[in-house]
């Protein structure tokens, strides 16, 4: 090969390094500009979200701390609960089958 192919091939190594460099940089602006959105929203909502949680749950003192009765109790009032929930759901559920399987006959 000719000598001044290597310094064609050289200059070119050397553009396309620069202009990938050039990409490169351009993106990592662009990405941090997309970080920082992102921080400020989960900033201001996790600020939002301890400003609330600080007023709810500061009068009532951790369940380890309470008698293991009431705290028994309560776990047993959250299970009542959702056990009648299961059962609104299930409910809910039948009769909706029921019109479903009615829902074509023509002698209605």
């Amino acid at each position: 090969m000719p000598g001044w192919i290597w310094i064609v091939l050289v200059v070119f190594l050397f553009v396309v390094l620069i202009v990938g460099g050039v990409y490169v940089i351009l993106h990592a602006i662009a990405a941090m500009h997309v970080i920082g959105g992102t921080g400020d929203r989960v900033a201001q909502r996790l600020s939002r979200i301890e400003s609330e949680g600080a007023t709810e749950r500061s009068a009532e003192p951790p369940a380890f701390t309470r008698p293991l009765s009431e705290t028994a109790e309560r776990y047993a009032a959250t299970q009542a609960r959702i056990i009648e929930h299961r059962e609104q759901v299930h409910q809910r559920h039948v009769a909706a089958w029921k019109r479903w399987k009615t829902f074509n006959d023509l002698d209605r």
